[in-house]
C-alpha cells in the first residue's frame, strides 16, 4: 500500500495534522461527492477535537461533513 500524507487544518479547533489518505480507520466508508462536479471528497477525523470532515484536494483546510455543497451517497464495506 502506498502512504500518502498531507495536512489538514479543522475548521472547529485549527489544529494542524497529518491526514494519510490511505490510511481508513474502520472498514466500512461513508461515500461523500461534491454535488458541483460529482467528484469524491474523503473523510478525516481531527485528532485533538475528534470532528469528522471532509478532504477535498488541494485545499488546506477541511470542511464540515455537513457542509451543503457535499451529498452523501451510501455506505459501502471494504
Amino acid at each position: 500500500m502506498k502512504y500518502e500524507y498531507r495536512e489538514v487544518k479543522c475548521p472547529r479547533c485549527s489544529h494542524v495534522f497529518m491526514w494519510n489518505k490511505n490510511g481508513r480507520e474502520s472498514h466500512v466508508v461513508t461515500m461523500h461527492r461534491i454535488k458541483e462536479n460529482g467528484k469524491y471528497v474523503e473523510e478525516a477525523n481531527c485528532p485533538k477535537c475528534e470532528m469528522k470532515m471532509l478532504v477535498l484536494d488541494k485545499i488546506y483546510e477541511g470542511i464540515d461533513i455537513n457542509d451543503e455543497r457535499i451529498e452523501h451517497i451510501g455506505v459501502r464495506g471494504i
